[in-house]
This record gives structure tokens, C-alpha cells and sequence, in this order.
């Protein structure tokens, strides 16, 4: 079966994540609808990470298998014909039998936004609006976070405990904009909720509610109860995935 993978573009707001629930809106449920209206075929679909309620992407990648070839700029002029304007498939080809979106993956890059000029009905769902938020002390605070560290501390207690914690952050930087921050993470992985979680900490230090200590406490203690801040979702875009062969 010939294997094909897919980059798409999505406002999660109003959908409860993308991996498939019952009886609610996902991102999955929404491609997988496309593909049966455009093939009259269920077609599985599997993406290099399962965004939660509300977070957004701008480079998520999944993979599928299809019974018979069909030119790549068919399948994304097909799906998106089909897909609600709060998704889009950006590109699709051809890929190796074995690639797969999740495993191949070796880099991923998320950013988190936050509107700190005034508050905007309009961008509400993409940029949590704070006032009030020192860079320099955020900046400090993200130094600590960059390296191979055990992220249990700040991930879901439900997360699956035969899975490693450890992950390796390249890039933790604050991007300041007119109006707007950006926190831009670059790593070989994240846990559910690490990034919110981190992100969390990280507005309260720079309100000078917390001290950038608690960081280094969190990664020597490993208990998720300290990490006790978490940002919004809407905040938060799946920004890219790297592979290998790129």
C-alpha cells in the first residue's frame, strides 16, 4: 500500500484537541471525514503528536496509507475541498513504506504567544492577553530549561510512566514583538502539557510572582505537583517538525 504524508494547518480553538474522542470535535475526526467523502473509504491517519484542546499548529505532519496510488496535489486539492475552513492541508507526498510521521520525527518546534499591549477580542484565541511581564527575569528563567533534563516535573501526572521523561531542549528563547511575546522551544520531544506547564512558570516569574529557582526544583524533584501554573492552549502552535531526510 503506497504511503503518503501530509502538512496541515489548524485554529484548534474550537476542537478538543486532535487525537479522536467520542462524540466530540477533533482535528483526527475531521480529516478522516475529508478522506471518506473524498475516497468513499475510512483511511487511519497518524500524526507526529497529538496536540491538546484548543493549541493550534502551523506545521503538523501525519501519515496514512492508501489501497492504490494517487498524485499527491489530487489528495491535498481533495481534502481540502472537503475540510472546514479551520483546516488546510499546506502539502502532501509520496513517502518510504516505513516513514512514519510520530517516530521519524527528530526535531519539533513550538511557540507560545501572548498579547501584552491591550486586550483583542480578535486575537484572543491565538495570544492570551498579560500585562505586566519582566522579559529580562523570563529570559534568565529560560536558560535553565535548555539541555537533556528529566521533564516529569512538569508533565501530566496521567502520562504513561513506562515512557522516558528525559527529553533535550536546543532552543528556549523569548522572541519580543511589537505588542506581543513569543516563547520559541526547539526540542527532540515533549511530554503532554510539559511546554504549558513551563510556560505557566514562566509568566509567573516574570510577574515577579516566583523566583527562577523553582525551575531547577522542579527538575531535581520531578514531582508535577510544583509545576502548578498552566498556560492556556489557545496560546500555544505546533510551528514545525523536522526529519531526518531533512
Amino acid at each position: 500500500m503506497p504511503r503518503y504524508a501530509c502538512v496541515c494547518s489548524y485554529d484548534g480553538y474550537d476542537y478538543m484537541g486532535f487525537q479522536i474522542q467520542k462524540d466530540l470535535p477533533t482535528i483526527e475526526l475531521e480529516i478522516e471525514n475529508a478522506f471518506l467523502k473524498l475516497l468513499g473509504d475510512k483511511v487511519k491517519i497518524y500524526p507526529s503528536g497529538r496536540t491538546d484542546k484548543e493549541v493550534h499548529a502551523v506545521g503538523q505532519v501525519f501519515h496514512f496509507d492508501l489501497k492504490k496510488e494517487i498524485p499527491p496535489l489530487g489528495i491535498l486539492k481533495g481534502l481540502n475541498a472537503y475540510l472546514p475552513q479551520a483546516i488546510a492541508v499546506l502539502d502532501c507526498k509520496r513517502v518510504a513504506d516505513d516513514f512514519h510521521a510520530r517516530f521519524w520525527a527528530v526535531r519539533k518546534e513550538y511557540r507560545y504567544s501572548i498579547n501584552t499591549k491591550e486586550r483583542n477580542p480578535l486575537t484572543a484565541r491565538y495570544s492570551p492577553y498579560r500585562y505586566g511581564l519582566d522579559p529580562i527575569l523570563m529570559k534568565e528563567a529560560l536558560t535553565l530549561l535548555v539541555g537533556c533534563h528529566d521533564f516529569k516535573g512538569f508533565a501530566s501526572a496521567s502520562i504513561d510512566p513506562r515512557k522516558s521523561t528525559v527529553k533535550t531542549i536546543e532552543c528556549a528563547e523569548l522572541l519580543e514583538e511589537e505588542g506581543k511575546l513569543v516563547f520559541r522551544f526547539i526540542g527532540n520531544g515533549f511530554l503532554k502539557y510539559q511546554i504549558r506547564r513551563m510556560v505557566g512558570l514562566l509568566i509567573e516569574i516574570g510577574l515577579q510572582k516566583e523566583k527562577k529557582e523553582l525551575i531547577t526544583e522542579i527538575l531535581e524533584k520531578k514531582d508535577p505537583k510544583l509545576s502548578r501554573y498552566v498556560a492556556p492552549g489557545c496560546g500555544l502552535c505546533l510551528y514545525r517538525v523536522d526529519y531526518k531526510e531533512d
